[in-house]
């Protein structure tokens, strides 16, 4: 008896790319994932206190800030919760004990190498142990960009432009925004000294480094950072 050809099996049809957004904390994030409830935008993922998933099926959104900025706000929020207010004084080992100890972001930065210019193992430890300063921006897009393409990165929302980065991207207006921090207590010196700078600014050199690719890929306009 003759034998029948199989029949062609048809391809599986492709499937839709999967959005990402990588809410990177002190960037504006939850107060675009408020705007991205009243848009059109699909969201499949919200990365936010873990690393986003990585592979070419993924596209991103992705919240920014300039890293000193970001370390400032990250700093003196948790010492407004876990301290001032006391809402979370024991939600991260340590934490507490950390804030009280330094008091200021500038104390801490100027802790963060020796005299000789020796990274000090102990301080950075501390800074690492600080909700939202060990996850900084290159916790999160290190690898992102080191194992993804140019056109992965649908669009980048930066918190200095965030309302006009909602309007061109989603085409929503910017609501009133959550966890604004932008308003210092009075009596709070907030200011860097120049070891201060100039030791944060060296020990986030892979924040620096992330937001530069993303310059160089066309996601963050030049004039956005002075520093690019």
């Amino acid at each position: 008896m003759p034998q029948t050809a199989p029949l062609p099996q048809s391809d599986p049809a492709p499937q839709p790319p999967q959005i990402v957004l990588v809410h990177i904390g002190k960037c504006g994030g939850s107060t675009l994932r408020a705007a991205l409830e009243s848009s059109a935008t699909k969201v499949d993922i919200i990365t936010h206190g873990y690393q986003p998933p990585l592979g070419p099926q993924y596209r991103y959104y992705i919240t920014l800030r300039d890293p000193i900025s970001r370390a400032t706000s990250a700093f003196y929020w948790r010492r407004k919760l876990v301290l001032t207010e006391a809402r979370q004084p024991d939600r991260f080992p340590g934490e507490a004990q950390i804030l009280r100890y330094y008091g200021s972001l500038n104390t801490l930065a100027e802790a963060l190498y020796c005299a000789d210019g020796s990274p000090h193992a102990l301080a950075q430890g501390h800074f690492r142990a600080i909700h939202h300063l060990s996850e900084d921006i290159g916790f999160y897009l290190q690898e992102l960009l080191a194992n993804s393409q140019p056109d992965q990165i649908l669009g980048v929302t930066l918190q200095e432009t965030l309302a006009a980065d909602l309007l061109r991207l989603f085409g929503t207006t910017n609501p009133e925004r959550i966890h604004d921090n932008r308003q210092p207590d009075p009596s709070e010196d907030r200011s860097l000294s120049p070891q201060g700078a100039t030791n944060l600014r060296r020990f986030l050199r892979a924040d620096f480094d992330c937001i530069k690719q993303l310059s160089t890929w066309g996601k963050i306009p030049a004039q956005a950072y002075p520093w690019l």
